[in-house]
C-alpha cells in the first residue's frame, strides 16, 4: 500500500481537471503529452476514469520529486515528460504501450541539461538512482537513433502497476535497457554513449 500525501491525493480531489495538483509544482498538465505535442485531457470523458488517470500519475509525480528534490545529485538537470498521456486515433485499438500510456501507467521522461540538451550520462545515473531507491513495476531506459542526422537520444520509461482507490500495489522493480526498440538487456540498466 502507498502512503498518499492526502493534500494531493485525487481521490479528495473534486473534480479531475488538467489543473488538478499531484504533488509540489505538479499538475496532470504535466503528462499531456511532449512539448509542442499537447494532449487535451477532455478527450477523457468520464470522470471515472479521469480519477484512474490521476492516481497513476500521482505514482509518476512521486518518481519526479525524488530528483527534483535532491538537489545535491541533480541540481543541473530538470526532467520533462517526453511521452505523456497518449490519446488514441479515431480507429485505433489501444494495445501494449500505447494503451498503458493511455492510462497513465506508462510515462518517458527526458533529462535535459542546463544547455537545454540531453544530458545522457545524468539520463543514466537518474535511471540508476530511481532503480536503487524507488519502486515501481518496470524502468526502461531507452536510447535510440532515429533522428534525421542519426545523432543518439535517450529517455527513461517509468512503468507502475495498476493502482486502485486504496492505492494497493504490487511492484515488479524490472529494468531494461533498448535501443532502437531492440531489447539490450532483461535484467540492469546498460549505459549507452553517444560516438
Amino acid at each position: 500500500m502507498i502512503l498518499v500525501d492526502p493534500v494531493f491525493n485525487p481521490n479528495f480531489a473534486g473534480q479531475i481537471s488538467s489543473a488538478t495538483k499531484l504533488g509540489p509544482g505538479i499538475t496532470i498538465a504535466k503528462f499531456l503529452g511532449a512539448y509542442g505535442d499537447r494532449t487535451p485531457f477532455d478527450f477523457v470523458g468520464d470522470e471515472t476514469t479521469r480519477l484512474s488517470i490521476a492516481r497513476q500519475l500521482y505514482l509518476q509525480s512521486e518518481m519526479m520529486q525524488v530528483i527534483n528534490n535532491n538537489i545535491e545529485l541533480f541540481n543541473d538537470v530538470r526532467l520533462i515528460v517526453s511521452e505523456g498521456i497518449y490519446r488514441a486515433g479515431p480507429t485505433e485499438t489501444l494495445s501494449g504501450d500505447c494503451e498503458k500510456k493511455n492510462k497513465g501507467q506508462l510515462i518517458y521522461y527526458q533529462v535535459i541539461n542546463q544547455e537545454g540538451t540531453i544530458d545522457f550520462e545524468k539520463t543514466f545515473e537518474i535511471a540508476e538512482y530511481w532503480k536503487d531507491y524507488t519502486t515501481y513495476e518496470k524502468i526502461i531506459l531507452d536510447y535510440d537513433t532515429y533522428n534525421p542526422d542519426g545523432s543518439l537520444t535517450a529517455q527513461i520509461g517509468v512503468e507502475m502497476p495498476v493502482v486502485g482507490e486504496t492505492f494497493d500495489a504490487n511492484f515488479s522493480n524490472n529494468v531494461e535497457t533498448v535501443y532502437n526498440n531492440v531489447l539490450q538487456s532483461a535484467n540492469e540498466l546498460v549505459e549507452i554513449k553517444e560516438s
